[in-house]
């Protein structure tokens, strides 16, 4: 038994991910209440305060170090199977050291990410009747949507013929995006986190070409952002990735709580950006269902939020390639794993969790 232990104990970890990946899915309250507000917290929360001390990005500093790393590596035991008597043993050597760290990885991931997959969903976290709503609800909502977010803008006191601009630094206005989670946790405690730090990656404009303008590392509890793309769209994408620290794993749903927290927040950059990100998902959903209801709304717009849409539309043209084609395909294939059978689509499906917190709240 010693002998079986000692030779594949680095498999313990991988296993007890397996099981959390195939069993947790059944027991939803067992997640909910042992792993997501639990384990999670307890893994995650120390881990993210230290982590967000660090003003530079640790995932893309370690994306730039594993480089020359997995080289030195490779080299290294290449000249030891060729200078080396026993390449049996090398190799073996190798192969348990690679199965410890995947094994010890997804193990980890499935800690600190993987099992929020399996809680509760948002409308039942948060009281939300996510039943189809008819199209006159969109047509309202994105109505509501645009007036909100020309009021943010005419606070800010942009020009209508100039793009929106932080007038702070990104360091900064990252560091806002907990605000308007504050009012949050007040009400759904689950949503607490020591995350405070948003981290701007260096290399965001190689990164665009991916087109993601976003990654949580759930191994350190990182938030990253994309800074090449417009300035009115990053504070949604910060406040997204916040909450995938606070526990949530379904993008649609982290996409919610960036709307949410968004419109809460204290500062008007914020609530634009999540009034303008907030419309193009409903105003998208309501074009392929009544383009005439969705020709209605677009009186509602200024020119400036114009002016900032046609901006994303020229990032978005410049940075489509076969790059993120790929990176699109890979991104899917991963949410799809997860259990989430629509994969990168599902970020769309925020605009039923937006038309049940209107039909909730009473808002028109």
């Amino acid at each position: 038994m010693k002998k079986f232990f000692k030779r594949f104990w680095v498999f313990i970890p991988l296993v007890l991910a397996a099981l959390m990946f195939f069993i947790l899915p059944h027991f939803p309250a067992v997640t909910e209440y042992v792993f997501s507000r639990g384990v999670f917290k307890v893994f995650t929360v120390p881990l993210g305060f230290i982590t967000s001390l660090v003003p530079i990005s640790l995932t893309e500093l370690v994306v730039i170090l594993a480089i020359p790393a997995v080289i030195t590596l490779i080299t290294v035991l290449i000249v030891k199977l060729v200078k080396g008597k026993d390449r049996r043993k090398t190799l073996l050597k190798a192969g348990k050291f690679t199965a410890g760290l995947l094994s010890i990885g997804c193990f980890l991931y499935m800690v600190c990410h993987g099992v929020n997959y399996y809680r509760y969903p948002m409308e039942k976290l948060m009281d939300l009747d996510t039943s189809q709503k008819t199209p006159d609800d969109l047509y309202n909502a994105c109505v509501t949507l645009a007036k909100g977010a020309s009021e943010a803008r005419a606070e800010l006191g942009i020009p209508e013929d100039e793009p929106f601009k932080f007038t702070k630094s990104l360091y900064t206005e990252l560091s806002r995006a907990d605000d308007g989670y504050r009012p949050l946790v007040d009400e759904y405690s689950f949503l607490w986190t020591s995350v405070w730090r948003q981290k701007p990656v260096l290399l965001s404009e190689a990164w665009s070409y991916t087109m993601i303008t976003g990654m949580y590392f759930p191994l350190w509890s990182e938030c990253n952002v994309n800074t090449a793309q417009p300035d009115y769209a990053i504070p949604f994408t910060a406040a997204h990735e916040s909450a995938h620290s606070r526990g949530i794993a379904f993008e649609n749903e982290c996409n919610f709580l960036a709307f949410l927290s968004c419109i809460n927040s204290r500062y008007p950059e914020y609530r634009y950006s999540g009034y303008m990100e907030a419309f193009v998902y409903c105003s998208n959903a309501l074009y392929s269902y009544d383009k005439e209801l969705w020709r209605g709304t677009q009186q509602y717009l200024t020119e400036g939020m114009f002016l900032d849409f046609g901006s994303m539309n020229k990032y978005i043209d410049d940075h489509t390639s076969k790059v993120s084609v790929v990176a699109d395909s890979i991104n899917d294939t991963f949410i799809k794993v997860q259990g989430v059978p629509d994969g990168t689509l599902s970020y769309d499906r925020v605009t039923e969790l937006i038309l049940a917190y209107y039909a909730k709240t009473g808002s028109d």
